[in-house]
């Protein structure tokens, strides 16, 4: 009966399942809480962060999204959390005729519950993978893809319900990543 409960907990609050589970050598974990002290509530994710381009990506403190978007501390224990510019697609791409893997991140969604969140892996331009979560304002969502040899990777964001609670500030698909598992 112990068992049964503990494991109807743990599938309750997925938000306690760290990213970094299994990201360890060679991979990489991006946790963005390396990038410079903020001047303002917000910054562009820098290209070449990591030897990759990223496109439509901002970081901002924790403390910064919590006290504005509602609790989000089951994201993670981080300073920084990158972040999706304008409600539109983040998109991570390698240098020409490199590649890279990406394993596993965390990602929240800032004000939206039930917010679709589908990311497409490509190489040399062609779709190799697709997947779609469903994210949630209050609970972090850790997600595995195990994708390996892309170029990029697009996260775009539709659809959601407000949450009652947080829709008072905003309704719109922002959403949170962090703790990125890639191999370079």
């Amino acid at each position: 009966m112990y068992s049964v409960a503990v494991l109807i907990l743990c599938l309750s609050f997925p938000g306690i399942v760290r990213s970094d589970y299994n990201c360890t050598t060679p991979n990489t974990l991006i946790t963005f809480d390396d990038l410079p002290s903020l001047g303002s509530y917000a910054a562009v994710v820098p290209n070449n962060y990591f030897d990759l381009t990223w496109s439509n990506a901002l970081y901002t403190l924790v403390t910064y999204l919590n006290s504005f978007a509602g609790n989000h501390t089951a994201l993670s224990n981080e300073v920084y959390v990158a972040f999706n510019m304008y409600e539109g697609p983040i998109t991570i791409s390698s240098p020409a005729a490199s590649t890279f893997s990406i394993n596993s991140f965390i990602a929240l969604a800032f004000y939206m519950d039930n917010l679709t969140l589908s990311m497409t892996g490509k190489r040399n331009g062609a779709t190799i993978y697709q997947q779609t979560v469903t994210l949630q304002a209050t609970i972090s969502s850790f997600i595995v893809l195990n994708w390996t040899y892309i170029d990029t990777i697009i996260f775009t964001t539709s659809g959601g319900m407000p949450d009652p609670i947080l829709a008072v500030r905003s309704n719109g698909t922002f959403y949170a990543i962090d703790n990125l598992c890639v191999d370079m």
